[in-house]
Parts: structure tokens; sequence; C-alpha cells
């Protein structure tokens, strides 16, 4: 695997040997941005401070090793022990249980075993989830407590409108900041919101 980074590796370590501030100006860098490098910066970073010209491939591969969960950004931690591998000394001990870690061990978590947190909310709405793991477990947890109560319907408390003269409660559930994307996507005084028990014949259960 070291030799797939050989140029780029090898060519950073020569350029922080004969200009130590470059790699004083990438560790700014990196705590400019809590330790959590945007890709667009890093890269413009070795593109025009470094001057390393890298393939698309080299890009594409760096980006898998240093972001391996996909966050798109890069963790100073990452690139510490990445570095590591060319005799690229930072001064820092590498962290142990970093966010890579803690977000693996989320991945190889049963859903059932599963915590929900706020960081799981998208657009810190408590019933829309970042993962599927995440909506899983709220689901099983919302499931587990109509059983509980012998409840057959369940009427969200965050998402959709409150009543039918909701408007504003419509049109952010539809779209972000209530605005239609483009020409041809559906009004929000054309949808009329419905619970799958009201659509069912009379006596039946959805």
């Amino acid at each position: 695997m070291k030799l797939r980074y050989y140029h780029f590796g090898n060519e950073m370590k020569e350029n922080f040997e004969q200009k130590p501030d470059l790699m004083r100006e990438l560790r700014k860098l990196f705590k400019s941005q809590n330790d959590k490098c945007s890709y667009f910066d890093l890269f413009q970073f070795i593109s025009f401070k470094l001057d390393i010209k890298l393939e698309n491939w080299e890009e594409d591969a760096l980006e898998n090793r240093l972001d391996r969960l996909g966050m798109a950004f890069i963790e100073f931690n990452e690139f510490n022990e990445f570095s590591m591998e060319y005799g690229i000394n930072w001064g820092e001990q590498l962290i142990e249980g970093d966010l890579e870690d803690i977000l693996d061990a989320k991945l190889n978590l049963s859903y059932k075993d599963y915590v929900v947190t706020p960081s799981d909310f998208f657009q810190n709405c408590p019933s829309m989830f970042t993962s599927e793991k995440a909506a899983l477990s709220a689901c099983r947890k919302i499931w587990q407590g109509m059983k509980k109560d012998g409840k057959y319907q369940y009427k969200d408390p965050d998402f959709g409108p409150r009543n039918s003269k909701d408007e504003e409660g419509n049109k952010n559930s539809l779209y972000k900041n209530g605005i239609l994307p483009q020409k041809g996507y559906p009004l929000p005084e054309d949808i009329v919101w419905k619970n799958c028990a009201e659509l069912c014949a009379p006596g039946t259960k959805p």
C-alpha cells in the first residue's frame, strides 16, 4: 500500500525538509479547521504550496486512504499517521480512538444496540437522520413504545404539518426552506398529508 502513494509521500517529505515553513503552514491550516481539513483546501495546498502535481487517480486514492469513511474531510490524526509511513515527523502522538475509529465502531454496531444522539439528526430534526442505522434504531424504539401502549397509529411530532392549516410546516417538510428546487416539482398547496390508516378500508389496519 505504501508504494501506491510513494510519489506523493516522498515528494512531500522532500518539500518539508527543504522548506520547514510549509510544514508549519499546513499544520496551521488543519488547526484553523478544527483538525478536519477539507479536500479542497488540502489539495490546493498540495498543488500550489508544495507544487506536487497529482494525477486524478492519485487524488482519488489519497481521499480513500485519508478519509476511509467518506466524511468529506481529512482528520489531522489520519494525515499524521499517513505521514509517519514516509518518515515525516509532526512531533505529535497519534490519538487513540479518533473520530474515524469511533464512527467505524458505530458502523459495526447493530441498530438494535445503536444509541441515537443529536449528532445523528439531519438538519437538527429529531425525525430525520443521517444514517440508515440511526433511523432503524429510532423506528424500533417508537414501535416498541407503541406496542407496549397498544397503539397502532403514529403521528410524527417533528416532521410534517401540524394540521391542514399549517402552511409553513407543509412547505418546509417538502422542500429545504420551503422553496421549490425547480419547476416541475409539486406545489405545497397541491399536497394533502394523510396517515396510512386513513387510506385503509373501514375496519382494516395498515
